[in-house]
């Protein structure tokens, strides 16, 4: 099974704030892999509708972990 990691993308369309998410198999995105998808996604024909492009990854615990602040000591 392949790991699917989650990104949060926040980015200025037509001045107006917005926020995706982006799923991958790479650890990592660049700010112009995420450029691509949301051109895509909104259908801009011009990258200069969309601005301030920040890439930020979601991090979730594994579900047989357990958080250390909720692990009981011995």
């Amino acid at each position: 099974m392949l790991d699917n990691h989650l990104f949060l993308v926040s980015y200025i369309l037509n001045n107006q704030p917005k926020t995706a998410e982006i799923r991958a198999e790479s650890n990592t995105i660049s700010v112009n892999q995420a450029r691509v998808y949301l051109e895509a996604l909104h259908a801009v024909n011009s990258s200069d509708r969309i601005s301030d492009i920040q890439v930020m990854g979601i991090h979730h615990n594994r579900p047989h972990q357990t958080p250390g602040h909720y692990q009981q000591q011995e």
